[in-house]
């Protein structure tokens, strides 16, 4: 099925562009989520008022991005979740294996590394847009590009999608449960 695309599609297209897709892509995804039309004809001829449509859509959209994205650059978002103990430096390290090499003679024994303490659960996306949305702004979790939910306390930096050409960063503070 030949169709116009209105917005920006990665790996189809840019506004304006007549692509051919599958009957199915088009009727099931493009079509009814308006980000392309059926190529008519008439369209064809029209093609230049509805490209100049899609950019004023995308300008606005992308405008919009940026403006919340300031709004999130400034924003800091402190959790409380539980957590287990933390693990003190002293904790006695478990014994090495024999065929490992042994540290010389008189130096001290090396330190285990500070382990730090896990959460009892994680915080996921969806955690992050109730804590957005509690402070007035409204991010889809979608949006918010998190690689794995955060299972650690201590400060975390979150990629947020807002539009194509806008990336956001997001600060979260993950603190033990009083």
């Amino acid at each position: 099925m030949k169709v116009i695309l209105m917005q920006k599609i990665e790996r189809l297209g840019e506004p304006g562009q007549q692509v051919d897709v599958a009957d199915g892509y088009a009727r099931n995804f493009l079509l009814p989520k308006n980000l392309a039309v059926v190529a008519t004809p008439g369209r064809m001829r029209s093609l230049a008022q509805l490209t100049a449509q899609a950019r004023n859509r995308e300008d606005r959209s992308k405008q919009e991005a940026v403006v919340l994205a300031e709004r999130l650059a400034a924003v800091q978002i402190t959790l409380a979740r539980r957590a287990t103990e933390e693990i003190p430096a002293e904790a006695p390290a478990a014994p090495a294996p024999a065929a490992e090499v042994a540290p010389a003679e008189g130096a001290p024994p090396a330190a285990p590394a500070p382990v730090a303490p896990r959460l009892f659960g994680s915080v996921t996306s969806h955690d992050l847009s109730e804590a957005l949305a509690a402070q007035g702004l409204t991010v889809d979790k979608k949006k918010i590009q998190l690689p794995e939910p955060i299972k650690t306390l201590g400060v975390h930096k979150v990629p947020v999608r807002l539009h194509a050409d806008v990336l956001a960063e997001l600060t979260v503070t993950v603190e033990r449960e009083a």
